[in-house]
């Protein structure tokens, strides 16, 4: 059996994949790599309804996200935030909950990589860390 390297997309990374004025290459060759089954890649159901939110200042039509979020079921597993990953986040708090939830859940899932454009989870990488958090263009230049 071939172990797949698996990826957690944060919020950040799917509005690249749904605001078009935010299009990222590294962003679409994950989706694609994603895809074809070269990547293995969750998102918390938490990043689903946060990047409705986002998407509004965007003007993204309601149409446009659930066509999105269909393409999206597609490839990509969701998982959601439980007491665990809340328990660990209060815990470990680092000054954004929100973003100490998320590792929390991909934690949980098993994930390798964090996949994130927020520089302030991006300065928590750490060599101790169980999983590395990336960016795109860091996660592309590294993996292909």
């Amino acid at each position: 059996m071939i172990l797949l390297t698996k990826v957690f997309l944060d919020t950040n990374v799917l509005m690249d994949l749904l605001v078009s004025e935010r299009n990222s290459v590294p962003v679409n060759y994950i989706l694609t790599a994603v895809s074809k089954h070269l990547l293995e890649a969750q998102i918390s159901t938490q990043s689903i309804i946060d990047a409705y939110y986002s998407s509004q200042k965007y003007h993204v039509p309601f149409s446009a996200f659930r066509d999105f979020v269909e393409q999206i079921r597609r490839y990509v597993n969701f998982s959601w935030i439980d007491f665990r990953d809340i328990d660990w986040a209060l815990e470990n708090y680092s000054g954004d909950f929100e973003d100490d939830a998320q590792y929390a859940c991909a934690y949980q899932g098993a994930c390798d990589y964090f996949i994130t454009r927020d520089k302030g989870l991006l300065s928590h990488n750490t060599l101790q860390s169980p999983l590395q958090i990336i960016s795109p263009d860091d996660f592309v230049a590294q993996m292909f």
